[in-house]
């Protein structure tokens, strides 16, 4: 359940440096109001799942010029760090060192 909560607080962290706003958690999924020029959400939509899906977190590479680099024993997201061992899969660690970088250089930004 701690990986779980984790999860949630990661996405919701990055959901609100990209602008997000009134997000709640409902059932497990974080809903809120998307960042200005999102009309046709009528105010409030899912927010993304970043740590879950590839579809969610590609983008972030492209959008925030992130590096992916695959080692051994780790994956490399421009410097950010996410061990295998740390995670179920390959995959769920490459989009956690994504989510991590994305969310550190929005913070610096602040």
């Amino acid at each position: 359940m701690k990986n779980q909560e984790n999860k949630i607080a990661a996405n919701e962290r990055l959901a609100e440096l990209l602008g997000w706003s009134n997000i709640v958690e409902v059932g497990g999924a974080l809903v809120g109001t998307p960042p200005a020029g999102a009309a046709e959400s009528r105010g409030q939509a899912m927010v993304p799942d970043w740590l879950g899906d590839w579809t969610a977190a590609a983008p972030l590479l492209v959008q925030f010029e992130i590096r992916l680099t695959p080692a051994s024993t780790c994956v490399d997201a421009s410097g950010f760090l996410a061990r295998y061992r740390c995670y179920p899969d390959r995959d769920a660690a490459a989009r956690a060192a994504i989510v991590k970088a994305v969310t550190h250089r929005l913070e610096k930004a602040r």
